[in-house]
Protein backbone atom coordinates (compact mmCIF):
# COMPACT_ATOMS: atom_id res chain seq x y z
CA UNK A 1 0.00 0.00 0.00
CA UNK A 2 1.43 3.32 -0.84
CA UNK A 3 1.96 5.62 2.12
CA UNK A 4 0.98 9.11 2.36
CA UNK A 5 4.26 10.38 2.79
CA UNK A 6 5.51 8.76 -0.43
CA UNK A 7 2.39 9.88 -2.58
CA UNK A 8 2.86 13.68 -1.41
CA UNK A 9 7.08 13.51 -1.85
CA UNK A 10 5.58 12.14 -5.49
CA UNK A 11 3.39 15.11 -6.39
CA UNK A 12 4.99 17.88 -4.77
CA UNK A 13 8.49 17.24 -5.55
CA UNK A 14 9.07 14.70 -8.43
CA UNK A 15 5.94 15.37 -10.48
CA UNK A 16 6.65 19.71 -10.45
CA UNK A 17 10.68 18.10 -11.00
CA UNK A 18 9.95 16.64 -13.94
CA UNK A 19 7.52 19.01 -15.43
CA UNK A 20 9.96 22.20 -14.56
CA UNK A 21 12.47 19.96 -16.83
CA UNK A 22 9.67 19.86 -19.41
CA UNK A 23 9.44 23.73 -19.19
CA UNK A 24 13.15 24.05 -19.81
CA UNK A 25 12.66 22.09 -22.66
CA UNK A 26 9.77 24.73 -24.23
CA UNK A 27 11.67 27.44 -23.16
CA UNK A 28 14.22 26.35 -25.63
CA UNK A 29 11.56 25.95 -28.11
CA UNK A 30 10.47 29.37 -27.78
CA UNK A 31 14.10 30.13 -28.30
CA UNK A 32 14.15 29.00 -31.30
CA UNK A 33 10.53 30.15 -33.23
CA UNK A 34 11.70 33.41 -31.89
CA UNK A 35 15.55 33.26 -33.70
CA UNK A 36 13.70 31.65 -37.02
CA UNK A 37 11.02 34.92 -36.79
CA UNK A 38 13.26 37.01 -36.38
CA UNK A 39 15.65 35.67 -39.06
CA UNK A 40 13.02 35.79 -41.90
CA UNK A 41 12.67 39.14 -44.22
CA UNK A 42 9.37 40.30 -45.00
CA UNK A 43 9.26 40.57 -48.65
CA UNK A 44 9.07 44.33 -49.45
CA UNK A 45 6.49 45.61 -52.39
CA UNK A 46 4.84 48.45 -53.19
CA UNK A 47 1.28 47.49 -52.74
CA UNK A 48 -0.06 50.54 -50.53
CA UNK A 49 -3.52 50.77 -51.65
CA UNK A 50 -6.12 53.43 -49.63
CA UNK A 51 -6.63 52.23 -46.06
CA UNK A 52 -9.19 52.74 -43.45
CA UNK A 53 -8.01 52.90 -39.78
CA UNK A 54 -10.92 51.87 -37.42
CA UNK A 55 -10.04 53.45 -33.80
CA UNK A 56 -13.41 52.77 -31.60
CA UNK A 57 -12.71 54.94 -28.14
CA UNK A 58 -14.62 55.79 -25.13
CA UNK A 59 -13.37 58.12 -22.81
CA UNK A 60 -9.92 59.39 -22.34
CA UNK A 61 -6.99 56.73 -22.29
CA UNK A 62 -3.59 57.25 -20.51
CA UNK A 63 -1.17 59.09 -23.42
CA UNK A 64 -4.55 59.27 -25.49
CA UNK A 65 -3.70 61.93 -27.61
CA UNK A 66 -0.36 60.74 -27.88
CA UNK A 67 -1.14 56.87 -29.22
CA UNK A 68 -3.92 58.57 -31.94
CA UNK A 69 -1.70 61.26 -33.08
CA UNK A 70 0.61 58.43 -34.47
CA UNK A 71 -1.76 57.33 -36.83
CA UNK A 72 -1.96 61.05 -37.96
CA UNK A 73 1.78 60.95 -38.69
CA UNK A 74 1.88 57.60 -40.65
CA UNK A 75 4.11 58.12 -44.18
CA UNK A 76 1.10 56.08 -45.94
CA UNK A 77 -0.02 58.04 -49.47
CA UNK A 78 -4.14 57.37 -48.23
CA UNK A 79 -5.30 56.78 -45.04
CA UNK A 80 -9.05 57.61 -43.42
CA UNK A 81 -9.28 57.63 -40.34
CA UNK A 82 -12.75 56.07 -38.64
CA UNK A 83 -13.85 56.76 -34.75
CA UNK A 84 -16.41 54.78 -33.36
CA UNK A 85 -18.09 56.50 -30.21
CA UNK A 86 -20.92 55.56 -28.78
CA UNK A 87 -22.65 59.12 -27.60
CA UNK A 88 -23.46 61.14 -30.55
CA UNK A 89 -24.18 64.58 -28.23
CA UNK A 90 -20.25 65.10 -27.91
CA UNK A 91 -20.50 64.54 -23.70
CA UNK A 92 -17.38 61.82 -24.35
CA UNK A 93 -14.23 64.03 -23.48
CA UNK A 94 -12.91 61.56 -26.61
CA UNK A 95 -14.91 64.18 -28.88
CA UNK A 96 -12.57 66.61 -27.55
CA UNK A 97 -9.34 64.86 -28.16
CA UNK A 98 -10.17 63.78 -32.02
CA UNK A 99 -11.23 67.33 -32.67
CA UNK A 100 -7.92 68.81 -31.31
CA UNK A 101 -6.23 66.39 -33.85
CA UNK A 102 -8.59 67.41 -36.70
CA UNK A 103 -7.28 70.66 -36.05
CA UNK A 104 -3.88 69.64 -36.02
CA UNK A 105 -3.20 67.17 -38.70
CA UNK A 106 -5.99 69.32 -41.14
CA UNK A 107 -4.81 66.88 -44.22
CA UNK A 108 -5.83 63.95 -42.43
CA UNK A 109 -9.09 62.48 -43.86
CA UNK A 110 -11.32 61.83 -40.77
CA UNK A 111 -14.43 60.46 -40.23
CA UNK A 112 -16.46 60.23 -36.49
CA UNK A 113 -19.13 57.24 -36.30
CA UNK A 114 -21.39 57.54 -33.40
CA UNK A 115 -23.02 54.21 -32.21
CA UNK A 116 -25.77 54.92 -29.18
CA UNK A 117 -27.49 51.49 -29.65
CA UNK A 118 -24.92 49.17 -30.37
CA UNK A 119 -26.18 45.80 -29.30
CA UNK A 120 -24.54 42.85 -27.63
CA UNK A 121 -22.68 41.97 -24.50
CA UNK A 122 -19.72 43.26 -26.44
CA UNK A 123 -20.92 46.29 -28.15
CA UNK A 124 -17.63 47.20 -29.75
CA UNK A 125 -18.01 44.31 -32.42
CA UNK A 126 -21.60 46.21 -33.28
CA UNK A 127 -19.80 49.28 -33.22
CA UNK A 128 -17.10 48.34 -35.46
CA UNK A 129 -19.56 46.96 -38.20
CA UNK A 130 -21.46 50.66 -38.47
CA UNK A 131 -17.27 51.88 -38.72
CA UNK A 132 -16.92 49.55 -41.09
CA UNK A 133 -20.06 50.34 -43.39
CA UNK A 134 -19.13 53.60 -42.95
CA UNK A 135 -15.76 53.22 -43.92
CA UNK A 136 -14.39 54.56 -47.46
CA UNK A 137 -11.58 52.04 -48.73
CA UNK A 138 -11.48 48.21 -48.90
CA UNK A 139 -8.34 47.76 -46.51
CA UNK A 140 -9.14 48.18 -42.98
CA UNK A 141 -7.17 48.14 -40.18
CA UNK A 142 -8.52 48.18 -36.69
CA UNK A 143 -6.33 48.69 -33.50
CA UNK A 144 -7.33 49.53 -29.94
CA UNK A 145 -7.28 53.16 -28.75
CA UNK A 146 -4.39 52.45 -26.26
CA UNK A 147 -1.86 51.68 -29.38
CA UNK A 148 0.80 53.53 -30.67
CA UNK A 149 2.62 53.33 -33.78
CA UNK A 150 5.81 53.78 -35.54
CA UNK A 151 5.45 56.36 -38.60
CA UNK A 152 6.28 53.60 -41.27
CA UNK A 153 3.21 50.58 -39.52
CA UNK A 154 1.02 51.42 -42.26
CA UNK A 155 3.37 50.51 -44.91
CA UNK A 156 4.38 47.14 -43.47
CA UNK A 157 1.42 45.35 -42.11
CA UNK A 158 -0.24 46.43 -45.81
CA UNK A 159 1.80 45.04 -47.91
CA UNK A 160 1.30 41.10 -47.25
CA UNK A 161 -2.11 41.71 -47.97
CA UNK A 162 -0.74 42.27 -51.71
CA UNK A 163 -0.93 38.26 -51.65
CA UNK A 164 -4.96 37.21 -52.19
CA UNK A 165 -4.18 34.67 -49.83
CA UNK A 166 -3.66 35.98 -47.02
CA UNK A 167 -6.95 36.76 -45.37
CA UNK A 168 -5.20 39.23 -42.06
CA UNK A 169 -2.11 40.23 -40.88
CA UNK A 170 -1.95 41.12 -36.73
CA UNK A 171 1.03 42.24 -34.85
CA UNK A 172 2.92 41.48 -31.66
CA UNK A 173 2.59 43.95 -28.75
CA UNK A 174 4.90 45.65 -25.78
CA UNK A 175 3.68 47.23 -23.03
CA UNK A 176 4.65 51.06 -22.07
CA UNK A 177 4.10 50.61 -18.54
CA UNK A 178 2.44 53.65 -15.88
CA UNK A 179 5.67 54.11 -13.49
CA UNK A 180 3.98 51.85 -11.03
CA UNK A 181 5.89 48.27 -10.11
CA UNK A 182 2.79 46.17 -10.67
CA UNK A 183 2.30 47.90 -14.26
CA UNK A 184 6.26 47.23 -14.91
CA UNK A 185 5.08 43.41 -14.06
CA UNK A 186 1.88 43.38 -16.43
CA UNK A 187 4.42 45.19 -18.99
CA UNK A 188 6.98 42.12 -18.53
CA UNK A 189 4.64 39.62 -19.40
CA UNK A 190 3.80 40.81 -22.95
CA UNK A 191 6.51 40.33 -24.52
CA UNK A 192 8.54 38.03 -21.93
CA UNK A 193 5.99 35.52 -22.06
CA UNK A 194 2.94 36.06 -24.45
CA UNK A 195 4.96 37.09 -27.42
CA UNK A 196 6.70 33.73 -27.04
CA UNK A 197 4.01 31.87 -26.74
CA UNK A 198 2.48 32.93 -30.15
CA UNK A 199 5.41 32.83 -31.65
CA UNK A 200 5.85 29.18 -30.90
CA UNK A 201 2.80 28.60 -31.69
CA UNK A 202 3.35 29.79 -35.18
CA UNK A 203 6.03 27.48 -35.58
CA UNK A 204 4.30 24.67 -34.67
CA UNK A 205 0.74 24.98 -36.55
CA UNK A 206 0.62 28.15 -38.14
CA UNK A 207 -1.48 31.39 -36.66
CA UNK A 208 -5.23 30.49 -36.76
CA UNK A 209 -5.83 33.94 -34.56
CA UNK A 210 -5.45 37.54 -34.33
CA UNK A 211 -4.19 40.17 -32.07
CA UNK A 212 -6.19 42.85 -30.75
CA UNK A 213 -3.86 45.39 -30.77
CA UNK A 214 -3.52 45.61 -34.44
CA UNK A 215 -5.74 43.61 -37.04
CA UNK A 216 -5.46 44.41 -40.87
CA UNK A 217 -7.71 42.91 -43.02
CA UNK A 218 -10.29 43.96 -45.90
CA UNK A 219 -13.89 43.92 -46.45
CA UNK A 220 -14.12 40.95 -48.40
CA UNK A 221 -12.52 38.76 -45.35
CA UNK A 222 -15.14 39.98 -43.23
CA UNK A 223 -18.64 40.06 -45.33
CA UNK A 224 -17.01 36.13 -46.27
CA UNK A 225 -17.31 35.50 -42.47
CA UNK A 226 -20.83 37.19 -41.73
CA UNK A 227 -19.93 40.29 -40.74
CA UNK A 228 -18.26 41.78 -37.32
CA UNK A 229 -21.86 41.73 -35.34
CA UNK A 230 -22.53 38.55 -35.37
CA UNK A 231 -20.01 38.04 -33.03
CA UNK A 232 -21.01 40.41 -30.59
CA UNK A 233 -22.10 37.73 -28.36
CA UNK A 234 -18.09 37.33 -27.67
CA UNK A 235 -15.19 38.85 -25.31
CA UNK A 236 -11.96 37.66 -27.29
CA UNK A 237 -13.16 39.15 -31.05
CA UNK A 238 -9.69 39.28 -31.53
CA UNK A 239 -9.22 35.70 -31.51
CA UNK A 240 -12.80 34.76 -33.24
CA UNK A 241 -11.72 37.02 -36.00
CA UNK A 242 -8.73 35.10 -36.73
CA UNK A 243 -9.85 31.93 -36.54
CA UNK A 244 -13.22 32.54 -38.65
CA UNK A 245 -10.90 34.08 -41.30
CA UNK A 246 -8.37 31.23 -41.29
CA UNK A 247 -11.09 28.92 -41.33
CA UNK A 248 -12.37 30.48 -44.50
CA UNK A 249 -9.29 29.05 -46.30
CA UNK A 250 -7.34 32.57 -45.57
CA UNK A 251 -3.50 32.80 -43.99
CA UNK A 252 -3.31 34.77 -40.83
CA UNK A 253 -0.13 36.75 -41.69
CA UNK A 254 2.38 37.46 -38.32
CA UNK A 255 3.85 41.16 -38.90
CA UNK A 256 7.42 41.72 -37.98
CA UNK A 257 6.12 44.98 -36.76
CA UNK A 258 5.15 45.34 -33.19
CA UNK A 259 2.91 48.04 -31.55
CA UNK A 260 3.25 49.39 -28.33
CA UNK A 261 -0.38 49.08 -26.14
CA UNK A 262 0.10 51.98 -22.99
CA UNK A 263 -0.66 50.35 -20.19
CA UNK A 264 -3.21 52.48 -17.42
CA UNK A 265 -2.34 52.72 -13.83
CA UNK A 266 -4.33 49.90 -12.28
CA UNK A 267 -4.53 48.63 -8.29
CA UNK A 268 -3.21 45.32 -7.88
CA UNK A 269 -6.79 44.04 -7.90
CA UNK A 270 -8.06 45.42 -11.09
CA UNK A 271 -4.18 43.76 -12.31
CA UNK A 272 -5.36 40.56 -11.02
CA UNK A 273 -9.08 41.02 -12.26
CA UNK A 274 -7.97 41.69 -15.62
CA UNK A 275 -5.44 39.24 -15.40
CA UNK A 276 -7.95 36.43 -14.39
CA UNK A 277 -10.26 37.86 -16.63
CA UNK A 278 -7.57 37.39 -20.09
CA UNK A 279 -6.71 33.33 -18.24
CA UNK A 280 -10.32 32.67 -18.06
CA UNK A 281 -11.06 33.40 -21.95
CA UNK A 282 -7.76 32.09 -22.94
CA UNK A 283 -9.69 28.66 -21.54
CA UNK A 284 -12.16 29.12 -22.69
CA UNK A 285 -11.92 29.53 -26.24
CA UNK A 286 -8.89 26.75 -26.11
CA UNK A 287 -9.57 24.31 -23.76
CA UNK A 288 -7.71 21.48 -24.93
CA UNK A 289 -4.51 23.71 -25.14
CA UNK A 290 -4.64 25.99 -22.33
CA UNK A 291 -3.54 23.31 -19.32
CA UNK A 292 -0.48 23.19 -21.78
CA UNK A 293 0.19 26.48 -20.27
CA UNK A 294 1.70 25.18 -17.38
CA UNK A 295 4.90 24.56 -18.80
CA UNK A 296 5.13 28.33 -18.88
CA UNK A 297 5.95 28.38 -15.15
CA UNK A 298 8.93 26.23 -15.01
CA UNK A 299 10.36 28.76 -12.48
CA UNK A 300 7.59 27.47 -9.84
CA UNK A 301 7.49 24.69 -10.72
CA UNK A 302 10.80 23.89 -10.04
CA UNK A 303 10.54 26.19 -6.82
CA UNK A 304 8.25 24.32 -5.42
CA UNK A 305 10.85 20.92 -5.52
CA UNK A 306 13.20 22.76 -3.84
CA UNK A 307 10.81 23.98 -1.20
CA UNK A 308 9.88 20.07 -0.73
CA UNK A 309 13.49 19.13 -0.47
CA UNK A 310 15.83 22.17 0.00
CA UNK A 311 18.73 20.07 0.14
CA UNK A 312 18.53 17.85 -3.12
CA UNK A 313 21.22 18.48 -5.64
CA UNK A 314 19.32 17.44 -8.56
CA UNK A 315 16.45 19.95 -7.64
CA UNK A 316 18.74 22.94 -7.36
CA UNK A 317 20.09 22.11 -10.74
CA UNK A 318 17.24 21.76 -12.47
CA UNK A 319 16.39 24.94 -10.67
CA UNK A 320 18.96 26.83 -12.17
CA UNK A 321 18.74 25.35 -15.78
CA UNK A 322 15.17 26.96 -15.71
CA UNK A 323 16.09 30.00 -14.65
CA UNK A 324 18.83 30.16 -17.63
CA UNK A 325 16.52 28.86 -19.92
CA UNK A 326 13.69 31.18 -18.63
CA UNK A 327 15.54 34.45 -18.91
CA UNK A 328 17.04 33.40 -22.27
CA UNK A 329 13.95 32.54 -23.97
CA UNK A 330 12.42 36.09 -22.42
CA UNK A 331 15.58 38.21 -23.81
CA UNK A 332 15.37 36.38 -26.97
CA UNK A 333 11.00 37.34 -27.87
CA UNK A 334 10.87 40.24 -25.51
CA UNK A 335 14.42 41.87 -26.64
CA UNK A 336 15.62 40.90 -29.81
CA UNK A 337 11.73 39.64 -31.60
CA UNK A 338 9.95 43.03 -29.47
CA UNK A 339 12.83 45.11 -28.73
CA UNK A 340 10.83 46.09 -25.92
CA UNK A 341 13.58 47.91 -23.25
CA UNK A 342 11.15 46.91 -20.80
CA UNK A 343 12.32 43.53 -21.02
CA UNK A 344 16.01 44.66 -21.64
CA UNK A 345 15.94 46.71 -18.03
CA UNK A 346 13.61 44.60 -15.48
CA UNK A 347 14.32 40.69 -17.22
CA UNK A 348 15.38 40.26 -13.75
CA UNK A 349 12.01 40.72 -12.41
CA UNK A 350 10.87 37.87 -14.15
CA UNK A 351 10.34 35.32 -11.94
CA UNK A 352 8.66 37.37 -9.53
CA UNK A 353 5.99 37.61 -12.60
CA UNK A 354 6.24 34.50 -13.17
CA UNK A 355 5.02 33.17 -9.42
CA UNK A 356 1.80 36.04 -9.88
CA UNK A 357 0.67 34.94 -13.15
CA UNK A 358 1.29 31.10 -12.09
CA UNK A 359 -1.29 31.93 -9.45
CA UNK A 360 -3.78 33.31 -11.82
CA UNK A 361 -3.96 30.22 -14.01
CA UNK A 362 -4.22 28.38 -11.01
CA UNK A 363 -7.51 30.57 -9.98
CA UNK A 364 -8.49 30.30 -13.95
CA UNK A 365 -9.51 26.94 -13.38
CA UNK A 366 -12.21 27.84 -10.60
CA UNK A 367 -15.02 29.48 -11.63
CA UNK A 368 -16.23 30.48 -15.71
CA UNK A 369 -16.99 34.31 -14.39
CA UNK A 370 -15.00 37.25 -15.00
CA UNK A 371 -15.34 41.10 -14.31
CA UNK A 372 -15.09 43.83 -17.64
CA UNK A 373 -16.23 46.85 -17.78
CA UNK A 374 -17.04 46.76 -13.99
CA UNK A 375 -20.05 44.06 -14.59
CA UNK A 376 -19.56 40.74 -14.14
CA UNK A 377 -20.34 38.19 -16.32
CA UNK A 378 -20.17 34.19 -17.60
CA UNK A 379 -18.02 32.66 -20.08
CA UNK A 380 -19.11 29.62 -22.40
CA UNK A 381 -17.83 27.20 -24.82
CA UNK A 382 -15.57 29.40 -27.03
CA UNK A 383 -15.82 32.43 -25.07
CA UNK A 384 -18.93 33.38 -25.55
CA UNK A 385 -20.32 35.99 -22.59
CA UNK A 386 -23.41 36.69 -20.84
CA UNK A 387 -24.04 38.97 -18.24
CA UNK A 388 -24.08 36.94 -14.98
Amino acid sequence: MISFRFLTVFLLFYVPLILAVCSAVYYLAVCCASVLFRREREQGNDFAPPVSVLKPVQGIEPSFYASLASYFRQDYPAVEIVFGLSDPAGRDPAHWTIAQLQRDFPRVAVKVVAVPDAAGVNPKMSKLQRMIEEAAHEILVVTDADVRVEPGFLRRVVRPLADERVGMVTCLYRGVPAKQFRSILEALGMSGDFAGQVLLARLARGVRFALGAAMVTRKKQIAEIGGIALWAGYLADDYILGRKIAEAGYRVHLSHTVVETVLPDRTFSEMFRQQLRWARTIRACSPRGYPGLLLAFGVPLALLACFIQPDSPPALAILVAVLFTRLLAAWVSGVLVCRDPVVAKYFWLLPLRDLLAFGVWVASFFGNEVIWRNARFRLEAGGKIKPA
